[in-house]
């Protein structure tokens, strides 16, 4: 170890020899030393004996740059061949184009850190994946293998035989310990407990549920809200021809409907149904408004699919329908006899039971009164459902202009009736007169109305005009025995 100025005294020769052989000296030892050379240069060699350090003196001369460790192979500096890193390893955090971390030749490809607690992936000048201390985000698809339902490819730490695997092209499908519960096909399906859809009646479902108990097949829809929520379940259409379609729905359009479906060895059918269609005129503008009916279809013993039994239409009336008979039931505001009606017709397109064609109607009026169009009545005619009961006036005059016809009906009927005809009645007493309206067998307003008569009030009004006869007769009868004529 020596160290020396680098200046040769003048002297005699042994002194200016021997001044030359201690600089030699420090050059062959690098300047090395317990303690800093007392004159240093720019770029100096100091191996520091007491830290095993090499330094080595900076430009300015100013300070000493350690190199490495004197004790240590490669002076402790990682190789080109590579090597074990025992500290730290800080590069700069880099930017997407020139990462911290590069690949030679592809100084855009390697590690970045875009900010605090994270690091990216960059390929191309373009961060890729991102991992931050919240969230890991890729910009790519993540491509992972296919899997097998007892090793999904996407799980869980300590439960490897949960997750997501794909069976086959297009299709993914939910595992839970080992088994395949649901999945989604190449036709967009969904199928919960079975690996294959299949159609159910004319329907292959776009969500298909099997098991093999009731439990395994039960959907609850729970609502946990306030006092005035509730759960739905809404089927809704439009006529646009593409999703997100906003064209309007017409009269007849069929909405939705609930098929209830049985297997019969072969194929499953349709056994009954209930469907919602618009009956009615759709207006649009604001919340426009949906005139809509139900419809009630049952399949008969030996037929396939289901045929409409009964409809209750946008206006509340009921129909029910058979194979030969067409019956309306309407239950709501009336005229003439009362407030309310309820309302029976049979429209019959073939021979009924008793042989007859034609139409029969049966009305029960909301004050008791019962009629039908065999001009037969009754009446329930308890004092407790009467008020303000004072004596009918005289019915004398209606009754005496009352016109009595026989008639046959149009619709087949071959036996001779005796009646009224309402057209006639309605100068004489409109009171007894009433209008329904006329409508087609899917339940449409004609806009034609028929007129019927209120018998049971004309029955009361002949009892009274009877009541006055027989109280003329019984005066006359008097008056001739006053006479000596009786």
């Amino acid at each position: 170890m020596a160290q020396h100025d680098y200046v040769i005294a003048n002297g005699t020769g042994a002194a200016v020899r021997s001044d030359l052989n201690n600089g030699l000296a420090a050059i062959v030892s690098n300047n090395s030393g317990a303690t800093e050379p007392a004159t240093m240069y720019a770029y100096q060699w100091w191996p520091d004996t007491t830290t095993g350090l090499l330094k080595q003196r900076n430009a300015a001369n100013s300070a000493w740059v350690t190199i490495g460790t004197l004790a240590s192979a490669n002076l402790g500096l990682l190789s080109l061949a590579g090597g074990t890193m025992t500290g730290v390893l800080a590069v700069t955090a880099g930017t997407a184009a020139l990462p911290g971390i590069a690949v030679s030749g592809d100084l855009n490809t390697g590690l970045v850190s875009p900010g605090a607690d994270q690091l990216a992936i960059t390929t191309g000048g373009t961060s890729r994946l991102a991992v931050s201390t919240t969230a890991v985000s890729s910009t790519l698809p993540v491509d992972v293998p296919l899997g097998a339902v007892g090793t999904p490819s996407l799980t869980f730490t300590g439960d490897l035989n949960t997750g997501l695997f794909s069976p086959g092209a297009d299709t993914v499908a939910l595992v839970t310990s080992g088994s395949e519960r649901a999945r989604i096909d190449s036709s967009g399906r969904l199928l919960v407990g079975t690996s294959s859809g299949r159609t159910v009646g004319n329907t292959a479902g776009s969500i298909q549920i099997e098991g093999v108990t009731d439990t395994a097949l039960t959907i609850t829809d729970n609502s946990n809200g306030s006092a005035g929520d509730s759960t739905w379940l809404t089927l809704a259409r439009t006529r646009g021809t593409a999703v997100g379609g906003t064209t309007a729905v017409s009269s007849g359009d069929w909405l939705g409907n609930l098929d209830f479906a049985g297997h019969n060895g072969s194929t499953f059918n349709v056994a009954a149904r209930i469907s919602g269609q618009v009956d009615g005129t759709v207006s649009g503008g604001g919340a426009g408004d949906m005139p809509g009916r139900l419809v009630f279809s049952t399949t008969a013993d030996g037929a396939s699919s289901p045929t409409e039994r009964m409809r209750i239409d946008n206006t509340g009336q009921h129909r029910m329908f058979s194979t030969n008979f067409t019956y309306s039931l309407v239950i709501g505001n009336g005229s003439t006899a009362g407030t309310s009606y309820l309302f029976l017709e049979g429209r019959y397109s073939a021979t009924d039971n008793s042989g007859a064609t034609g139409t029969r109607s049966f009305v029960v009026w909301s004050n008791g009164n019962v009629q039908n169009t065999n001009n037969s009545y009754t009446g329930i005619s308890d004092i407790k459902l009467k008020e303000n009961i004072v004596d009918a006036s005289s019915q004398w005059d209606d009754i005496k202009a009352l016109l009595v016809r026989n008639y046959n009906l149009k619709e087949g009927q071959t036996h001779r009736q005796i009646g009224l005809i309402a057209q006639e009645v309605e100068p004489i007493s409109p009171g007894l007169v009433y209008e329904s309206p006329d409508r087609d067998e899917e339940g449409n307003d004609l806009g034609t109305v028929t007129k019927s008569v209120n018998y049971s009030v004309l029955y009361m009004k002949a009892v009274k005009a009877l009541q006055e006869a027989m109280e003329r007769i019984e005066t006359l009868e008097a008056r001739l025995t006053a006479a000596g004529i009786a």
